[in-house]
C-alpha cells in the first residue's frame, strides 16, 4: 500500500521492475510456432470463438510459412521487376490497367511464394491527381496490380515493396505470440490512498487478480489485486508500447532496414497516356450513399478533392452552410485519434458549435458539441482497451464500441460512426477480430430496432512506416482492413476508405493533413445529409 503523500518514485520503480520480470517470463517461454486459437481439450469453443478461428486461419492461408535464415533468400525490390500485363497502343478513361510483379530475391532466384507487402499508386503531377492500385496475389511470386485510368493526361505509376514476405510472415507470426509489446498500469484509489499495479489482457494466473469481463462479448481485462483495495477502486489506466522489447532474430532486423522498407520495385514501361476515347457527355453520377460495399480502389484524388468511384459527393463550400442538414442530429463519433481528428474539425469550423469540457483532464477525454438552436449534438469518445497512452484514462466509464451502439435507441436523427485499428497492431489478432464481430452484431441489433439510423465505418489511414515496425507497421492495417471486408460485408452501413485516400493522397502519416481530413468529412456529409 503507498500513501500519495510518498513513495510513489519507489511504486514505479517497483511496478517497471516487475513488468519486467513478467516480460522476460513470456520472452522465454515463447516459441515460433504459430499461435493456437482452439480449445483445448474437451472445452467447448463458443460460437464468438468459432467466428474468430474462422477469420484467423483466412488471413494466416495468406501468409506464407518459411524458414527464413538467409537474407540474401527473401524478396529483393531492386532485382524484381514491373511490366504492363496487357499491353496496349491506346488507353481510355475508365479503362483498366493490369501489371504484373514478378518477385525475385538478392541472388537473382525467382520467388516461389507470396505474401509480400506491395502497394501501388498512379499519378499525373500536372492534374495533382492520384490513385491507388488493387494488389492481387497468386501466392507463387506472381502478382496482378490493378489500376482504373479515371482520368486523361499522362501516368506516372509506382509499386512499392513496403516489406517482404519473409518480414511480413514474421510480422505476422510474432504479433499473434504474444503480448509483450505493451505494458499496462492501472492505478487503484481510495479517498486516502492510491497504488499502481500491473494490468493487461494476459497475465499471470497464479496471482490473485481483478477480472473486468463482458460475459456475453467474451471482453476480458486483469489487473493484480492490490492488497487491501477492493477491485472497484480502479480508477484509471495507462499502457505504452515497449520498443526495446523485439522478437526479431538479428537476420529478421535486416529485413526492416531502412533500404528494405518502402523501396520501388523497377519497371520496364514509361508513362502511359490515357485518352477521353468517348467524346460523349460524361455520365452523370447519383449521390452516394449507405450500403455500398467497401471497394480498392474506391476513388481518386484530384487538384485536392476525393472523387469517389461510381458516385459523387455533397457539394458544398462550409460545413455552416449545411444548417439545414445538421439541424436535429445527434453524431456520436467512436474510435481513436483519427477521427478525434473530425471532432476537432468539426469543432473549428463550425462556428455554432459550442464545446461542452468534461470532468476528465487528459487529451483523450470525452469530447462534446452542442449547437442548442439546431438542437445538434456531436461526441467523440475513445474506445475502450486497448487504447495506448501514456497518460492516464479513466476507467470508470470505459465500454467497447459494441456496448456504446447497444446504448443509443437510434432513429433517422442518428449517426453513429466508429472506427479502430491502430491501437490493435501491438496484440494478437484475435482482440481486433472479436472486437469488430461484436460490433457488427451490435449494428444489426441497432438497424432492427432503429433501421433509419446510419453508421459510418472509416478504415485506417497509411502511415510512416520508419520505425517500430513490430507494433507499427502499416502490413498489420492491411491485415486489419481485409478482416474488415470480412466482418461488414454485405451490413447496411457507408464506409469512408481512408486507407485508400491516404494512399492516393501519399500522406504517410497516422494523422494526415487538414485536405485529408476534409475529404473524409465530406464523405460522411455525404452520407449523413
Amino acid at each position: 500500500m503507498i500513501l500519495r503523500s510518498k513513495g510513489y518514485v519507489i511504486l514505479l520503480a517497483a511496478v517497471s521492475v516487475l513488468l519486467s520480470v513478467i516480460y522476460y517470463q513470456t520472452l522465454n517461454q515463447c516459441d515460433r510456432s504459430p499461435a493456437s486459437l482452439s480449445a483445448s481439450g474437451n472445452e467447448q469453443v463458443s460460437e464468438i470463438q468459432n467466428a474468430i478461428n474462422k477469420i484467423y486461419h483466412q488471413v494466416d492461408q495468406t501468409i506464407p510459412k518459411t524458414n527464413f535464415t538467409d537474407i540474401m533468400k527473401s524478396s529483393s525490390a531492386k532485382q524484381s521487376k514491373v511490366f504492363v500485363k496487357y499491353p496496349k497502343d491506346s488507353y481510355c478513361v475508365g479503362d483498366q490497367l493490369v501489371l504484373q510483379v514478378d518477385m525475385f530475391d538478392h541472388l537473382g532466384q525467382r520467388k516461389t511464394y507470396g505474401g509480400d507487402f506491395l502497394r501501388a499508386r498512379m499519378s499525373t503531377r500536372e492534374l495533382d491527381a492520384a490513385a491507388s492500385g488493387r494488389i492481387e496475389d497468386f501466392k507463387n511470386g506472381s502478382y496482378h496490380v490493378h489500376f482504373i485510368l479515371f482520368w486523361e493526361g499522362t501516368v506516372d505509376i509506382t509499386v512499392f515493396m513496403m516489406h517482404p514476405s519473409e518480414g511480413a510472415s514474421a510480422l505476422w507470426i510474432y504479433r499473434n505470440k504474444w503480448h509483450g509489446y505493451v505494458d499496462h498500469v492501472g492505478k487503484f484509489e481510495t479517498p486516502q490512498q492510491s497504488i499502481e499495479t500491473v494490468c493487461g489482457f494476459d497475465l499471470d494466473r497464479s496471482k490473485e487478480l481483478c477480472e473486468y469481463k463482458d460475459e456475453r462479448d467474451e471482453e476480458y481485462f486483469y489487473c493484480i489485486k492490490p492488497e487491501n483495495f477492493s477491485c472497484n477502486s480502479l480508477s484509471t489506466m495507462k499502457s505504452w508500447r515497449r520498443h526495446d522489447r523485439t522478437l526479431f532474430t538479428d537476420v529478421e532486423k535486416g529485413l526492416f532496414n531502412e533500404s528494405n522498407v518502402r523501396v520501388k520495385i523497377p519497371k520496364d514501361f514509361d508513362q502511359i497516356r490515357v485518352t477521353r476515347c468517348n467524346t460523349s457527355v460524361p455520365h452523370s453520377y447519383k449521390t452516394c450513399k449507405i450500403g455500398a460495399k467497401l471497394e480498392y480502389p474506391s476513388g481518386y484524388v484530384m487538384r485536392n478533392v476525393w472523387y469517389p468511384k461510381g458516385c459523387k459527393t455533397l457539394a458544398y463550400n462550409t460545413l455552416d452552410s449545411l444548417s439545414k442538414c445538421f439541424t436535429q442530429k445527434f453524431i456520436y463519433i467512436f474510435g481513436d485519434s483519427t477521427v478525434r481528428l473530425w471532432m476537432l474539425y468539426f469543432q473549428t469550423n463550425m462556428k455554432t458549435l459550442l464545446p461542452f469540457n468534461h470532468y476528465e483532464d487528459n487529451w483523450a477525454r470525452q469530447l462534446l458539441g452542442l449547437d442548442v438552436p439546431k438542437n445538434l449534438k456531436i461526441t467523440w469518445k475513445r474506445h475502450t482497451f486497448p487504447f495506448i497512452s501514456g497518460s492516464y484514462q479513466s476507467f470508470k466509464e470505459e465500454r467497447t464500441i459494441a456496448r456504446e451502439i447497444d446504448l443509443i435507441g437510434g432513429d433517422k436523427r442518428t449517426v453513429i460512426v466508429l472506427h479502430i485499428g491502430m491501437h490493435f497492431r501491438a496484440y494478437p489478432i484475435y482482440y481486433f477480430i472479436r472486437r469488430l464481430y461484436n460490433v457488427r452484431h451490435a449494428i444489426e441489433r441497432l438497424l432492427i430496432r432503429s433501421p433509419e439510423t446510419k453508421v459510418i465505418i472509416k478504415t485506417e489511414n497509411t502511415s510512416a512506416m520508419s520505425a517500430n515496425f513490430e507494433t507499427m507497421s502499416d502490413y498489420h492495417a492491411l491485415v486489419h482492413y481485409f478482416i474488415m471486408d470480412i466482418v461488414f460485408k454485405d451490413l447496411d452501413v457507408g464506409f469512408v476508405n481512408g486507407w485508400d485516400m491516404t494512399n492516393a493522397f501519399d500522406t504517410n502519416e497516422t494523422h494526415p493533413p487538414k485536405i485529408v481530413t476534409e475529404n473524409e468529412i465530406k464523405m460522411l456529409m455525404t452520407y449523413i445529409c
